[in-house]
C-alpha cells in the first residue's frame, strides 16, 4: 500500500516533500497498528483511525500534526479504494 500511493502520488506531480510526508504517515500509522497487535487489512475502520488519533494526542503530538496525519490516511484510504 504504502509503495503505490508513494508512486500514484509521484505520477500525480506531488513535490517530493508531500509524498515523504504522506508515506512516513502512513507508515506511523501502520506501526503503530503492529505495536497494538492489529492486522492491516487495507480497510480503515473509523475506530482504528479514533484510536491511532487518540494516541497521537496522548503522546502530545500537537492538534495541526494529527489532523496532517489523519489527512494523510484518509487520502490513502481514497486511493486503496
Amino acid at each position: 500500500m504504502v509503495q503505490g500511493l508513494a508512486r500514484y502520488l509521484t505520477e500525480d506531480s506531488k513535490p517530493p516533500e508531500t509524498v515523504e510526508s504522506y508515506v512516513g504517515d502512513i507508515t506511523g500509522f501502520l506501526a503503530y497498528l503492529a505495536q497494538t497487535g492489529t492486522d492491516f487489512t487495507g480497510d480503515l475502520k473509523r475506530f482504528r483511525i479514533t484510536n491511532y488519533r487518540n494516541n497521537l494526542v496522548e503522546n502530545g503530538y500537537e492538534v495541526s500534526t494529527v489532523n496532517k496525519k489523519i489527512n494523510s490516511l484518509q487520502s490513502a484510504d481514497k486511493f486503496n479504494h
